[in-house]
């Protein structure tokens, strides 16, 4: 990492990156070319590894690039992101941001309890709270869980002269 200085290396501060955010970007290999999809996720730190669960219909690309390939990238944005102002000198805008990436390696699982423990984690991130799934549930969806084996996390945090712009008006 070339700005030593936004590194975040401290487990608790990358965990309230992820618990920030709802949204995953997971990059697969898609022939020659990368393929990027964004998704609801969950996580879990087993043994200081982290584990990401995502889950879809039990056909598609997403989950036929994987068999095929299951070497991924992961990419979460943490919801802290704001433009700050450069005034006059367009160098020296800049952004507050917050980011964890890293490669991983995904399975599919069918073990329907691996399974429905990928759905609590993931539903305990997206809505806060804890649920019981039945079976029919959990077999109408494919999870699959990351094992990311390597991450790098990365913060710019507002400083006290930073001047933050207004969101862009869509």
């Amino acid at each position: 990492m070339r700005r030593k200085d936004r590194m975040v290396a401290n487990i608790d501060e990358i965990k309230d990156i992820l618990n920030s955010t709802r949204i995953i970007h997971l990059g697969m290999m898609d022939g020659d070319y990368p393929y990027v999809v964004p998704l609801h996720f969950g996580y879990e730190i087993v043994d200081d590894i982290l584990y990401i669960y995502v889950h879809g219909y039990h056909e598609g690309k997403k989950f036929n690039l994987i068999k095929v390939n299951p070497h991924v990238f992961i990419e979460i944005d943490g919801n802290d992101e704001a433009l700050v102002s450069g005034g006059d000198i367009p160098c020296k805008y800049s952004s507050v941001y917050s980011s964890v990436m890293g490669r991983g390696e995904a399975v599919y699982l069918a073990n329907i309890d691996e399974k429905a423990h990928g759905l609590q984690m993931l539903m305990k991130q997206q809505t806060g709270r804890e649920f019981t799934f039945t079976d029919a549930m959990v077999n109408s969806v494919g999870v699959v869980q990351i094992k990311v084996v390597d991450y790098t996390a990365k913060r710019r945090r507002q400083i006290e002269q930073d001047i933050i712009m207004p969101p862009l008006n869509k």
